[in-house]
């Protein structure tokens, strides 16, 4: 093993292999950074140029190209809680509020740290497997894909994202019902679909989580009509600088357990197939939400949730590399295309490669992890400029991310029903935020939906119910998965509510919206009851796992509806009597709180209070010294005394505590409704991009779409600012829009052109 792993480092060290390693990590942070790209478009790009390659310099490229993505991905979910790439949402959900109180290069130093230690784990992690290789295809069988699938579905359930624990549950059944939308690969029957033959192949991950992660966050920011700091400038100067990345990195070793764990559950799950390569940085980031100590406080803007989520990123793409040239299987769409390089190499996967070209794995093995460490390293020495995008307002980056968004869409899809799947999910993104949904139960759901219900039918065909005696390593997932839930609702019913962080506390109760919610409701009801009754008159072997997701939403969303009736009723009769619950009673005032309760609902709040301790008079509290970013710290004093005043409740950009300590006044119901008018109109912009292009195609649509934009939406001081902003992302836009027609040979072409 010694000397193979020598031998792989040799190969390395020639100018050829060593240009091509920096080329395609260079390309990998790009098209890292761009929302909706993603390393799979670039790869796919590549296959053409290998047929006059030799091996190594080919498989430097295509790797250094994957290994430099993944950090790349995380700079735009922490900055604009925009992910590069739908396996980096779990980044967003503590990077970006730590980029919202001015901590950006700290959150980017824990996320460079986390998956570049994550990758090298990984790297060990292949070492150990590679000697073992040959008995990797006796680990995994149908019941073990169904029993890790559950395992995921209880831990992504165990977020705490939303309000409700229901309300979870609701939001994974109707992303299960989203993955079973196009052909059955079982029996060939064609499901949901409506006669549409685009939807043959079912919903794209790429647009699906665009629309709900990219397009919700620019509804938002352009909605508040400032910068993701909140309207403060946060640009870092050199001392600065060095000094959040050497907080990030002491955070990034004060949490090692988090990332070994991360990097560990990651690497064992990359050798799965259909699960490891996107689901990874979910599972990690929901298991170190269940052990860890501040497990509560995930989500409001800690560094072990980074560490959790990103020291899986680059482990699970270390870790696929095994099953995938020891028995050329695929992990994820990335490891798939990197097979078909093999192949147009003249490399085989499987037993007898491991035999006549030993070396070849460890190679591999040094351009991952040489290329995590260099690319990390370099976004380090970015980020003072990566950081600035902080204090670019909302409205002027949502020409660019719409028009970005829309092209990489369409290439995703290669059509332009995944334009459209972009703009529904928009809309069902903004609703789910504003309802307290959880987005990545959906996503996941989506995700490991199709994997899961051929992985059902496949144990129930060749095994029966007798698998559970069959399959040890299955019944071990299962057992874990049990205790796992157990303990989670075991948790939640001791504690009563989760814990009350002070980020939470300062935006006050949550409340349903009273009109909304109940509507929304109805709407999953109606609908899952039509989806079932579609899902019986299909063949058992096609029907019987969507009808059974389907009534499980049904069944979800009317005891909701029964709920609601029930609290309204009593509300009524009884007006300040009772205790908010599992979702805050209508017409209820929580305990200590008075004034009427807020309609609205914040972005995904990572946990609810119990009670609400009365506001006290009298001046605030003087600022204390402390850790930076920490209530009562110089950087960021005490909550002011009318912080926890219902006036004060954060919705989607609300007022919430400023980096600067100053706690904003709460926003008058006039500038209330001004913002949610903003935010519909920003819904309109993007389904007028989608118009636009369909009519005019991506040449035309995309720049005209950007234009009007520019010209009617982005207010300036100076009237020659705005004329010169609109024709700069004109000119960016159809710069943007020719580039990928011609690389990615977009031919649609538009409806009238």
């Amino acid at each position: 093993m010694t000397h193979d792993l020598l031998s792989g480092f040799s190969q390395l060290i020639t100018p050829e292999a060593i240009g091509l390693l920096i080329a395609g990590m260079a390309i990998g942070m790009f098209m890292g950074m761009l929302p909706g790209m993603g390393v799979s478009l670039a790869l796919s790009l590549m296959l053409p140029f290998l047929y006059h390659m030799s091996v190594i310099p080919a498989i430097t490229l295509m790797l250094a190209t994957q290994a430099a993505s993944y950090y790349a991905a995380s700079i735009t979910a922490i900055l604009l809680n925009t992910p590069g790439a739908p396996e980096s949402y779990p980044t967003t959900l503590d990077g970006f509020p730590m980029a919202r109180r001015g901590e950006a290069g700290r959150a980017l130093a824990i996320s460079a740290a986390s998956t570049w230690a994550g990758g090298w784990i990984g790297c060990i992690i292949l070492v150990a497997l590679l000697q073992v290789a040959g008995s990797l295809i006796n680990l995994f069988h149908p019941p073990e894909f169904v029993a890790i699938i559950v395992l995921a579905l209880v831990l992504i359930g165990g977020t705490g994202e939303s309000t409700s624990s229901r309300k979870v549950l609701l939001s994974g059944a109707v992303g299960l019902m989203f993955s079973f939308i196009g052909s059955d690969p079982v029996s060939g029957v064609e499901r949901f679909t409506f006669g549409s033959t685009a939807l043959l192949n079912g919903l794209n991950v790429v647009p699906v989580a665009l629309g709900l992660f990219a397009m919700t966050q620019m509804v938002v920011m352009f909605g508040r009509n400032e910068a993701v700091t909140g309207g403060t400038r946060s640009l870092l100067n050199t001392s600065q600088f060095r000094h959040q990345v050497g907080l990030g990195l002491r955070d990034t070793a004060a949490n090692w357990v988090a990332v070994v764990r991360s990097a560990v559950v990651a690497g064992v799950l990359g050798l799965i197939p259909g699960i490891g390569g996107f689901s990874a940085n979910f599972i990690s980031y929901s298991l170190g939400r269940q052990v860890s100590r501040r497990g509560s406080e995930f989500g409001t803007g800690v560094p072990a949730g980074i560490a959790s989520a990103e020291g899986s990123s680059l482990s699970k793409e270390v870790g696929s590399l095994a099953p995938a040239v020891a028995l050329g299987l695929p992990s994820g769409v990335g490891m798939v295309i990197f097979i078909a390089a093999l192949a147009i190499l003249g490399v085989q996967p499987g037993p007898t490669l491991l035999k006549t070209q030993p070396t070849l794995p460890y190679s591999m093995m040094w351009v991952m992890a040489i290329v995590g460490l260099v690319s990390c390293a370099l976004g380090l020495v970015l980020t003072p400029w990566l950081s600035r995008a902080t204090a670019v307002r909302g409205p002027v980056l949502l020409p660019l991310v719409v028009s970005l968004a829309v092209l990489g869409s369409f290439a995703a899809v290669t059509g332009f029903v995944g334009v459209v799947e972009l703009g529904v999910f928009a809309v069902v993104g903004v609703v789910m935020r504003k309802l307290g949904f959880s987005l990545a139960a959906l996503t996941i759901g989506l995700v490991l939906g199709g994997t899961f219900a051929d992985n059902v039918h496949l144990t129930q065909t060749i095994y029966g119910w007798h698998f559970l005696t069959r399959s040890p390593l299955a019944d071990v997932f299962f057992v874990i998965a049990i205790v796992l839930l157990v303990a989670i609702t075991w948790r939640g019913r001791k504690a009563g509510a989760a814990a009350v962080t002070p980020q939470r506390a300062a935006r006050g109760p949550r409340a349903p919206h009273p009109v909304l919610e109940p509507v929304t409701e109805a709407v999953i009801a109606v609908v899952s009851i039509i989806y079932l009754v579609i899902a019986l008159g299909y063949p058992a072997d096609a029907g019987r796992i969507p009808a059974i997701v389907s009534a499980l939403a049904a069944v979800l969303s009317l005891s909701r509806l029964v709920t609601w009736a029930v609290q309204l009723l009593t509300a009524r009769r009884h007006p300040y009597a009772g205790q908010p619950g599992d979702d805050f009673t209508p017409g209820i005032p929580a305990a200590g709180v008075t004034g009427p309760p807020e309609t609205e609902t914040g972005p995904e709040p990572a946990s609810e209070p119990r009670a609400w301790p009365e506001p006290m008079p009298g001046p605030a509290p003087e600022p204390m010294p402390g850790r930076p970013g920490m209530p009562g710290s110089a950087a960021e004093p005490a909550l002011a005394p009318g912080a926890l005043a219902l006036g004060a409740v954060a919705v989607d950009g609300d007022p919430q505590p400023s980096p600067g300590g100053i706690e904003p006044e709460p926003l008058h119901p006039r500038d209330r409704r001004r913002r949610i008018g903003r935010e519909f109109a920003a819904l309109g912009w993007i389904w007028a991009a989608i118009i636009l292009t369909y009519l005019f195609g991506f040449q035309i649509g995309v720049p005209v779409a950007a234009a009007a934009y520019c010209l009617t939406s982005v207010d300036w001081s100076r009237r020659w600012y705005r004329l010169v902003f609109a024709a700069a992302v004109t000119v960016v836009a159809l710069v943007i829009a020719m580039g990928f027609v011609s690389l990615f040979h977009l031919t649609f072409s538009g409806l009238l052109v």
